[in-house]
């Protein structure tokens, strides 16, 4: 999908570091008094462009990495594919979607968004989910702008100290043809 100097591709290992400095400052913007200070000043960019590369070179089955790119510049990516922990082949999962804050509200993130629910609808994908943290008014309203509604699921993420609250949005996409 493009636009005048917005398009999707798959991520390759060459954008681990780039993708690093995304998730990293998009994390920032968005948890700022949701994570502790202590966690999100710690982020590393060298140990996420790792983290990054291994998970582009061995993604898991199924696992989906797509970038938006700006210009020349990587500005974003979606995670899309098998929905965790969900037996049932038909439904997806946006496991992470993200764009630098530098590019918010530019086009870029619905292009990508664009791109990630085509490809779920290229999989098979009959509806697919995403977990949004549940004070993050900004990416509520991107998601319900595009009818990825709150379907009452709740988890609590207790990887973070303090355990983040996400609320999961849900979409039933239209039959293909």
């Amino acid at each position: 999908m493009t636009t005048p100097d917005i398009r999707v591709r798959a991520a390759t290992e060459d954008d681990a570091a780039r993708l690093a400095e995304v998730h990293i400052a998009a994390r920032r913007a968005a948890y700022q008094g949701v994570m502790t200070d202590a966690y999100l000043d710690g982020l590393d960019v060298g140990r996420a462009a790792s983290a990054w590369r291994r998970n582009i070179l061995e993604p898991r089955e199924g696992i989906i990495h797509l970038v938006v790119q700006s210009g020349h510049e990587v500005v974003g990516f979606a995670i899309l594919g098998p929905a965790a922990g969900d037996s049932d082949p038909e439904t997806g999962q946006l496991h992470a979607i993200n764009v630098h804050p530098g590019c918010w509200a530019r086009g870029a993130g619905s292009v990508l968004f664009a791109a990630a629910e085509q490809k779920f609808v290229e999989l098979g994908y009959r509806r697919a989910f995403l977990w949004v943290e549940k004070s993050n008014t900004r990416a509520i309203s991107f998601y319900s702008n595009r009818r990825w509604l709150d379907d009452g699921g709740i988890l609590e993420d207790t990887r973070f100290d303090p355990p983040v609250a996400e609320n999961r949005h849900s979409r039933i996409f239209p039959p293909a043809g």
